[in-house]
């Protein structure tokens, strides 16, 4: 990954105009060279102190991307780069998350070496895709939401082994799924699938491995993961919660409705509000410049976005068909790679390794999203006919990445109308982790585990239901376990 993104020159992601609202959770500002721009065009790693009163702690985003941020600060001085902190400390600090989170997945692998390395080498090309590893070195919150998501899936894999493999595996899981919920607000909705792959688990911890003790590791875990969501969100700036509302409403809804001024009133607004039609909260004349905006300011709430959406289905699909392209273009066009010192013309974006992307574009969002919601649907009936606890754990981690793709599509789709190849970031990773946890689950391996017999052992400390004489699955039913064997395995 290092070589990846420093050779031939570091690579890194533009700021869009966004980023300092980020770094101010350091109080640090961008050192731009005189003449050159500052926005979109070329990233640039160094930042330095910020003037007094140069950050705004009211506008600063919360998440989990400052603590990244702040290991990079350390990372910076003892690498003796220059500024406060340097944004390729942080693309350095990525590599060795990056490492840890290969290891832990292919410790979960059997099978040759070769089978093994091909799997790897498939989630390295959609992990360090063009697309994705820019973030690395950048003022972005979706860093951290990428490493966490790849952290959950790989400590997931784990959750189907032996007991000990388990909690380590429930541990990174927890971990990863904490840093992806917390990056950003709309990254907060993570958690859902998240928490369903919990209920499906059984982890033995101690004397709690009997039974329904085996649930309390994961609803604990799952009770650490959704406070962590809900924390992210009530920790959102205040003008957020207006603002991306009302870009949806006028961006997002208006301009894919048949008549905009029926739908301004049905949205409890005046009919002429039609008229900011497709105009953002960032530009000239904007609705909330409007002398009547105060009195329609409380209608830009997401439960009067729903309730519009509920009735007018229309308009629902609309959006999400629209948003497809967004999906398919996988990396947004506008965002230079490249530091000014590498000499590329402004906005030059770099294609080190982009076969993923590629392959997304090629096919376009819609068949992309078909493809993940086949594996999903399949994961289920796999998930139930599969009796080996190891392989079920990867079963499961494909429906939970499935179920990722969705879930942060429909929240980037249906939550702000602006930038959203940028906001599908995390829908568009998801889709190819599902197609290579699919790919894994050859890989997955059957062999026996200390505390078990093959095939079935212990599986009601794993993601594996047990089942009664007629098939069905029967309620914690206690295993009856080989002589030699501790009924607690897993099999």
């Amino acid at each position: 990954m290092a070589v990846r993104l420093f050779v031939p020159s570091p690579v890194g992601m533009a700021d869009n105009g966004d980023g300092f609202r980020r770094m101010c959770s350091l109080d640090a500002v961008t050192l731009v060279p005189p003449g050159v721009e500052q926005w979109l065009k070329f990233a640039h790693f160094t930042y330095t102190r910020a003037p007094r009163d140069g950050c705004d702690p009211a506008q600063v985003y919360p998440g989990s991307g400052n603590w990244l941020l702040r290991a990079a600060e350390v990372l910076s001085g003892l690498f003796g780069l220059p500024g406060v902190v340097d944004l390729r400390a942080l693309a350095v600090l990525f590599c060795f998350l990056v490492a840890g989170a290969f290891a832990v997945f292919a410790a979960a692998l059997r099978g040759s070496v070769l089978r093994r390395a091909v799997v790897c080498g498939l989630l390295f090309l959609v992990v360090a895709d063009s697309t994705f590893a820019g973030y690395a070195a950048s003022p972005y919150g979706e860093l951290a939401g990428l490493t966490g998501m790849v952290w959950a899936l790989a400590g997931a894999v784990h959750l189907g082994g032996a007991p000990a493999a388990r909690l380590l595996g429930l541990l990174a899981f927890t971990a990863g799924a904490v840093v992806a919920v917390a990056s950003k607000t709309q990254s907060a909705t993570m958690a859902v699938p998240f928490v369903v792959l919990l209920v499906l688990a059984r982890v033995p911890l101690g004397r709690w491995r009997a039974g329904w003790r085996g649930r309390i590791a994961p609803a604990l875990a799952a009770m650490v993961i959704v406070g962590a969501a809900v924390g992210e969100i009530a920790a959102q700036p205040g003008q957020f919660r207006r603002i991306n509302p009302t870009e949806m409403v006028f961006v997002g809804l208006l301009p894919r409705s048949d008549d905009p001024r029926e739908a301004a009133v049905d949205l409890g607004l005046p009919a002429d509000f039609a008229r900011y039609e497709g105009r953002s909260w960032w530009v000239e004349e904007p609705p909330q410049s409007d002398p009547r905006w105060a009195a329609y300011e409380d209608r830009m709430t997401y439960g009067n976005i729903a309730s519009f959406l509920v009735t007018h289905p229309m308009v629902t699909v609309r959006v999400a068909y629209d948003a497809l392209d967004d999906f398919g273009a996988a990396r947004p066009d506008y965002l230079g790679s490249y530091p000014v010192e590498a000499g590329l013309p402004p906005g030059a974006q770099e294609s080190r390794l982009a076969l993923f992307s590629a392959l997304v574009r090629d096919v376009g969002g819609g068949l992309m999203l078909a493809l993940v919601t086949v594996l999903g649907a399949l994961a289920v009936p796999w998930w139930r006919r599969t009796a080996d606890p190891r392989r079920r754990a990867f079963v499961a981690t494909v429906l939970c990445a499935a179920a990722l793709t969705w879930t942060q599509f429909l929240t980037a789709v249906y939550g702000e109308a602006i930038e959203n190849t940028k906001h599908l970031v995390f829908s568009v990773l998801s889709s190819g982790l599902t197609v290579v946890m699919a790919v894994a689950v050859s890989a997955a391996g059957t062999g026996t585990e200390a505390g078990g017999p093959p095939g079935r052992g212990g599986g009601r400390d794993g993601l594996v239901p047990e089942r009664g004489t007629d098939g069905a699955p029967a309620a914690d039913a206690e295993p009856t376990a080989p002589a030699g064997t501790a009924a607690s395995g897993v099999g």
